[in-house]
């Protein structure tokens, strides 16, 4: 392989590597705004028990419309949560594959030495 052809197949993968954070970071924008409305949600429903145990009489429908907004919202999120581990694991593919192209010297290839970590080997408080 020239060094063409390598230095081609490094912008390949880290164009590959760039797209697959993106999708991530969408992804995890998303499950932001998902959990914000399922703590929203739950929020206004502790407000309506709150009054109740005050003595105000609150809707039902309102009960059931605030419940049923936090049981979408888990659902989403779990969703969410599946498609960002899911995004992981091609990534994490990519990875074990990367080891395959290791040089006879056992250090990593050239285009790899220059790549930066994928988002699956980074740690984060979460």
């Amino acid at each position: 392989m020239n060094l063409f052809d390598r230095f081609a197949a490094g912008l390949e993968t880290l164009g590959k590597k760039a797209n697959q954070a993106l999708d991530e970071g969408k992804l995890r924008v998303e499950l932001v705004r998902v959990r914000r409305r399922m703590d929203n949600a739950a929020r206004d429903l502790g407000y309506i028990t709150y009054r109740q145990s005050k003595g105000t009489q609150a809707s039902p429908a309102d009960v059931e419309a605030l419940t049923r907004r936090i049981t979408d919202a888990e659902t989403a999120a779990a969703r969410i949560e599946s498609e960002i581990q899911q995004l992981k694991e091609r990534s994490g593919g990519a990875a074990a594959g990367d080891a395959d192209r290791m040089t006879n010297e056992g250090g990593p290839a050239p285009t790899e030495a220059a790549s930066p970590p994928s988002p699956g080997e980074t740690t984060s408080g979460s």
